[in-house]
């Protein structure tokens, strides 16, 4: 009898135990999702902390940068960024400079009404130790509302890719985007990952909402490479390889189905295999990212060529033929019927904005009013003219 008293005493207290169990793993995932907006760990570091959930309708951008240079390149960046989000004070006299204001000054819009929405935009910004202190002066002087930035050391993670040899000038450091799986927190599901060397010419929003067309399999997002120069480099990857390949400037990774699959275990063996087979790669991780997408092209959503038109030597615009109007002139047109527009410029020129051989502005009225397509120089030029004219926008002018 007492034995068999035992027994239930023992069955009752491991079934109460299992319920508390339960409990406490129900509570905690409910905390975690629910209430924790931000999780620290050893993995990187927090310029600030925000409670509430992570809603879909923010934007999530990651960013390598490592220099000062970095942050004059970042500057114009993000004034571009905040101006396609309509975040100008185009009511203020000493903002309307140029012909910033004029984009505001008419009521009708070919942008989508969703545009309309001002989304959160959260920066994940990678770096390193030395650099951290600058990074945090610079983002400190960019506080906006519905603005994150988030700032993660990656010395540890660059140890891990010293064995890499690169002939690109970045050398293996731009392999640490392939770690954004790891690297970035589990809430955050999806990332847009920007090379600092670019111009917004609409809203971020509008390359967000491409993970909307991934299907089930899609999870990476990249354009086509534009320079005739990469069908010598693809072939010398893969021979029976047809086209330039990806550019790697603009990414968008789905982090929630990379991190459901042998993410790092796939692109650790494809550059391995390069490096016993070639000894170094050409173009760093563009040449993982190009065998990736060759053995499981399931993976692969394509970004229309306008979200990545590139400025690179020798660079073929009829790879992605645009013209580059004026506001002034996109309304007076139907924007349905007229060339494509730009929507991000790539400098991925050697020589680059704030460079001493890097072009002056120049005027580009025949490039504003007329809709005709451009040739490579002509975008460089008209590049300079919005870099610039952005460079002297003060930080004031962005809400």
């Amino acid at each position: 009898m007492i034995d068999r008293l035992t027994k239930y005493v023992f069955l009752f207290k491991s079934f109460f135990y299992i319920i508390v169990i339960i409990l406490l793993l129900t509570w905690s995932y409910y905390y975690y999702y629910y209430f924790i907006g931000t999780v620290v760990n050893e993995n990187h570091s927090r310029s600030s902390t925000v409670a509430g959930n992570f809603m879909d309708d923010k934007v999530h951008i990651a960013i390598l940068i490592d220099g000062e240079r970095g942050l004059f390149y970042m500057d114009s960046l993000l004034k571009s960024l905040f101006y396609y989000q309509k975040r100008f004070h185009f009511d203020l006299k000493n903002c309307c400079i140029y012909d910033l204001c004029d984009k505001f000054n008419d009521n009708s819009s070919y942008y989508d009404d969703r545009m309309l929405h001002i989304y959160p935009i959260v920066f994940h910004i990678l770096t390193n130790s030395k650099f951290t202190s600058n990074l945090t002066h610079f983002l400190n002087m960019w506080k906006l509302p519905n603005v994150e930035y988030y700032s993660y050391e990656c010395n540890r993670y660059l140890d891990r890719l010293q064995w890499i040899v690169s002939k690109h000038p970045a050398g293996a450091k731009p392999f640490v985007k392939l770690l954004l799986p790891e690297i970035l927190p589990p809430y955050v599901h999806k990332v847009i990952v920007l090379d600092l060397d670019m111009i917004l010419n609409t809203n971020i929003v509008e390359l967000w909402n491409h993970f909307e067309r991934f299907q089930e399999t899609q999870m990476i997002g990249i354009g086509l490479e534009q320079n005739p120069y990469f069908h010598k480099v693809m072939k010398s990857l893969i021979s029976d390889w047809k086209g330039y390949g990806y550019n790697g400037g603009i990414l968008l990774f789905d982090l929630s189905k990379l991190r459901l699959m042998m993410w790092n275990d796939i692109w650790l063996s494809i550059t391995a295999h390069l490096m016993q087979s070639k000894g170094y790669l050409i173009t760093g991780e563009q040449d993982v990212m190009n065998m990736i997408i060759f053995k499981y092209k399931h993976l692969l959503y394509e970004i229309p060529c306008e979200w990545n038109v590139q400025l690179s030597d020798g660079s073929d615009p009829e790879r992605c033929p645009v013209s580059w109007l004026s506001h002034a002139e996109l309304r007076k047109r139907n924007y349905s019927t007229i060339n494509k527009q730009p929507k991000i410029i790539h400098v991925n020129h050697h020589i680059k904005p704030e460079d001493k051989y890097f072009p002056k502005p120049v005027s580009t009225n025949n490039i504003d009013q007329s809709d005709v397509l451009l040739k490579r120089h002509e975008i460089y030029y008209k590049l300079s003219t919005v870099y610039f004219k952005f460079r002297a926008i003060e930080r004031e002018c962005f809400q």
